[in-house]
């Protein structure tokens, strides 16, 4: 508009010379009036600029950043000038279901996790971005930005974030069952504290929401071997404790029916009980003839 506007006056400028040079005062002068009111409105025109709501504005001058930032609305700005919009409002890196993140866990094994991210663009490096990336694939600036740039850094702050997350330690050795891991409660914040180490300066994250995360076919296979190992070795150790039990019954048993024996001898025979009230094993009262 600002093109257009300055041709406009050009126009109104030669159009009111032609009228001042020439006997001809009415066409020349009216032609110039129009030229200089369309140019007017052009001028007008080209000082306005509409950022969407939600939005932040990226003022530009000749195709480069100025540096300085608007609000969404009607936004005033020199001829001469731009406003480029930065998308600001909610933004989402979803990851759930089959779409999960695949990452490197402790073993090494693979760990699939199904995780959404709910961010925002910060407007004070949004200048810089703007400038830093071109629109390409069908994508504007700001799309460019997230798939080359934040979407990555996200998938990073992932792989760095479960490095030692270790699966197996999950199994309870009690049971031989595999816990599902609580996600959300153990790694929310260093998911957040790494992302900020990364993106601080351009995002802010609002909330982190885990799924339930699943493994490769070889991590799986090994989780149900480590899972069976632990179970039967749980029931080892309450065979031996329940072995040790039952001798222990077995001892006392057989000594009760000693001692029981030896008095009903020492009865039947009129004897004294008394080697056999003494815990004494192997007692054998015999009948005396005298």
């Amino acid at each position: 508009m600002f093109v257009l506007a300055i041709i406009a006056f050009i126009v109104a400028f030669f159009a009111i010379m032609a009228g001042v040079l020439s006997n001809e005062k009415d066409a020349p002068y009216a032609a110039g009036g129009v030229a200089l009111f369309t140019g007017a409105v052009f001028l007008v025109i080209s000082c306005l600029s509409t950022v969407p709501t939600r939005n932040v504005g990226i003022v530009t001058q000749w195709g480069k950043p100025t540096g300085r930032t608007t609000g969404a609305g009607l936004q005033w700005t020199a001829p001469w000038q731009d406003v480029d919009d930065w998308d600001a409002s909610g933004q989402t890196y979803a990851h759930l279901g089959d779409q999960c993140v695949w990452v490197t866990v402790k073993g090494p094994r693979d760990m699939c996790v199904p995780v959404q991210i709910e961010w925002a663009a910060l407007p004070e490096n949004a200048p810089a971005n703007w400038a830093a990336f071109r629109e390409a694939d069908g994508m504007d600036r700001f799309g460019t930005w997230v798939a080359r740039r934040v979407d990555p850094q996200m998938t990073a702050a992932l792989m760095e974030t479960f490095a030692g997350y270790d699966p197996f330690a999950s199994i309870d050795p009690k049971t031989g069952d595999v816990a599902v891991p609580n996600l959300n409660e153990t790694y929310r914040k260093p998911l957040s504290d790494a992302i900020a180490q990364s993106l601080g300066h351009d995002i802010t994250v609002k909330s982190i929401a885990f799924g339930k995360p699943g493994y490769d076919k070889a991590t799986t296979d090994a989780l149900g071997e480590y899972s069976s190992k632990a179970l039967a070795g749980r029931n080892l150790d309450l065979d031996k404790a329940n072995a040790v039990k039952r001798k222990a019954v077995t001892d006392i048993d057989a000594s009760v029916n000693q001692t029981a024996r030896c008095l009903s001898i020492a009865e039947k025979n009129n004897k004294e009980p008394g080697l056999c009230m003494s815990g004494g094993t192997g007692v054998t009262l015999t009948h005396s003839t005298n």
